[in-house]
């Protein structure tokens, strides 16, 4: 018997389930004639609408459709760089004052000067987006020979050949194959390997190779650009850039904004204010990033301008590994001996990132944007439905009226028809 009652128990309880899931809930209109809910309800639709058609529609241009831009850059720098003979440079540089970099890096009538031309500081002559322009650079002139190893080596310095021994993963990061030996060097005795010799030691350092003149050098920066969906190509030499006005101008933030031809004291003024730190980029190198935007509307002007921007990429509050710097070695025979001249260059990474895009109005984003407006207008049924249902006083009734049960009027109007 009891089992009987579980079932039918059991049974009911499905029934009830599947009833809640199979119904069906549809909207009923009813008409609350009050100030508040009206209230409400006007100032949803109104926050609603100004979003859909001052946000979307106007801001962000919902009735165009968008193309990204492909680019294309090539540089050209000029000037004239000049190289002091027989000078020294100083230690300690982040103690000087301004006025002391400012002199170093002027050219003085009674200092003789080397000059170097675009093929000896532009390295690699040619690069994708970019362009290093050496400002200064060590050189050591070297042969394959046995020498001692740089003294800020790790484990470069021995007491006796037993040091030699046993230096594990240490010599990895050497100039040259340890021979075993030691070999006695500036009141140390050091590791004696089998390298290009001497090896680079930038602390013995004591020849001024600055390059003057630098901040005076120009970048020429030719972008071209398309957008593929518009079939619109630009440049950022435009139309009424004659050659002649390229050989005197110079970009302006103000003055002259479009001219592509950027002189570096103006591009370093702009990204690092610091005027010491602007003097150590050139001594020790740094990362300048140079940003080209194309913003485009081609709705009402098929006319587009480049804007620019300039910005210092690396970091300058640690002194360990600052700035940016490489090497690179030209080799030669001299008395039948291979000869190695290897610079370490220092100076400005220019990087070149170009971005953009261009709108042109489309039915279809147009179609889509009123559509998915016609949707978040519904919001201000749902808002004034919360304050009407959870905020008012007749919010029993309001219930009641909102939320009918159809099946339990039928079994009201069933047991009166019969009672009838």
């Amino acid at each position: 018997m009891s089992q009987e009652i579980n079932k039918k128990k059991n049974f009911n309880i499905f029934k009830s389930h599947m009833r809640g899931f199979m119904s069906y809930s549809t909207e009923r209109s009813a008409t609350i004639k009050s100030v508040k809910i009206g209230l409400v309800y006007r100032i949803a639709q109104i926050l609603l609408l100004s979003y859909i058609v001052g946000w979307e529609l106007m801001h962000n241009k919902g009735y165009q459709e968008f193309d990204t831009v492909s680019s294309v850059v090539t540089t050209k720098v000029k000037g004239q760089g000049f190289l002091a003979n027989n000078l020294t440079i100083e230690t300690n540089l982040k103690e000087k004052s301004n006025e002391y970099f400012e002199n170093l890096f002027s050219l003085k009538s009674n200092v003789e000067y080397h000059m170097l031309d675009t093929a000896d500081y532009v390295i690699p002559p040619n690069e994708y987006n970019s362009v290093f322009i050496m400002s200064n650079f060590l050189k050591t002139k070297q042969t394959q020979d046995r020498c001692p190893e740089e003294s800020t080596k790790y484990k470069a310095i021995c007491q006796n050949d037993s040091d030699c021994e046993n230096l594990g993963s240490a010599a990895n990061s050497w100039n040259g194959i340890p021979t075993g030996k030691c070999i006695r060097k500036d009141n140390k005795t050091n590791i004696k390997i089998f390298s290009w010799c001497p090896v680079e030691d930038e602390n013995d350092r004591n020849e001024d190779q600055l390059i003057r003149n630098v901040l005076n050098f120009t970048i020429f920066i030719k972008n071209d650009i398309e957008f593929k969906k518009f079939k619109k190509k630009l440049r950022n030499v435009l139309p009424y850039h004659t050659n002649s006005y390229l050989q005197t101008c110079t970009y302006h933030e103000e003055y002259d904004p479009h001219c592509p031809i950027f002189q570096l004291n103006y591009i370093l003024s702009l990204a690092e204010p610091d005027i010491k730190e602007k003097y150590l980029m050139m001594i020790k190198g740094g990362v300048i990033l140079i940003e080209i935007l194309w913003n485009c509307d081609f709705d009402f002007t098929t006319k587009c301008l480049p804007k620019y921007s300039f910005r210092r990429f690396d970091t300058k509050e640690t002194n360990t590994a600052s700035g940016f710097n490489f090497r690179f070695a030209n080799r030669y025979r001299q008395n039948n001996i291979e000869v190695r001249e290897l610079y370490k260059a220092f100076g400005l990474r220019f990087i070149i990132n170009v971005s953009g895009l261009a709108g042109k109005f489309s039915i279809v984003p147009l179609m889509i944007t009123i559509g998915a407006g016609i949707g978040l207008m519904s919001i201000s049924v749902i808002v004034a439905d919360c304050v009407l249902l959870h905020c008012t006083k007749k919010k029993r009734l309001y219930q009641e009226i909102k939320e009918l049960d159809v099946n339990s009027v039928l079994e009201k109007n069933f047991s009166n028809s019969v009672r009838l």
